[in-house]
C-alpha cells in the first residue's frame, strides 16, 4: 500500500514537466502582461450635442464616438448631477477605447443640462441642494420613464 502511494506520486510527478520555478515565472509575466493593459493607443474621438427624440419629448445629449468606423453603444446613465463636464470626460475616455457613447440628460423632461454648478458639486449640502435634486429625480421617477428612454437611447446608437 506504501509502494502504490509512492508509485502514484512519482507518476505525478513525471506527467508534470512545469517545474513550480517555470510556473511562478509564467504567473509573474502573466500578470505584468495582464497589468500592462492593451498596447495600441486612444482612438482620436468627435463629440458632439445631439437631441434624442423619445416617447416623453426631445432629450438633450452628449454623442462621443471614435472619428472612424462604425463601434458598438455605450449609454451613461449619469448621477443625481445629471449631464455635465465630468460625465463626458467619462463618455471620451469610453470612446476611446473603441465605442459609440450616449451621455444624454436624464432631467430632460424638465429642462436641458447643466443644472448645477459643476464647481460647487463636490460640496454638496443636503439641506440647500436636496430640494433642488428632488424635482429632477421625481421626472425620471415616473413609471416606465426610465424604460421608454433607455429604447429611446438605444434606437439613436442603433440608427
Amino acid at each position: 500500500m506504501i509502494d502504490e502511494k509512492h508509485d502514484s506520486e512519482k507518476q505525478v510527478e513525471a506527467d508534470s514537466d512545469l517545474s513550480r520555478r517555470d510556473f511562478i515565472a509564467m504567473s509573474v509575466a502573466a500578470g505584468i502582461v495582464a497589468a500592462a493593459g492593451p498596447a495600441s493607443a486612444a482612438m482620436p474621438v468627435v463629440e458632439s450635442d445631439v437631441t434624442v427624440k423619445s416617447p416623453d419629448g426631445m432629450c438633450d445629449a452628449a454623442f462621443i464616438h471614435p472619428s472612424t468606423g462604425s463601434h458598438p453603444g455605450v449609454v451613461i446613465w449619469a448621477d443625481a448631477f445629471g449631464l455635465r463636464p465630468v460625465m463626458r470626460d467619462i463618455g471620451k475616455r469610453i470612446a476611446a477605447e473603441g465605442y459609440s457613447v450616449l451621455v444624454p440628460n436624464p432631467f430632460y423632461r424638465v429642462g436641458k443640462a447643466p443644472f448645477f454648478d459643476t464647481d460647487k458639486v463636490s460640496s454638496f449640502n443636503f439641506q440647500t441642494d436636496m430640494p433642488k435634486i428632488q424635482p429632477l429625480m421625481a421626472s425620471i421617477n415616473a413609471p416606465g420613464a426610465a424604460e421608454k428612454d433607455a429604447v429611446a437611447f438605444v434606437a439613436f446608437l442603433d440608427a
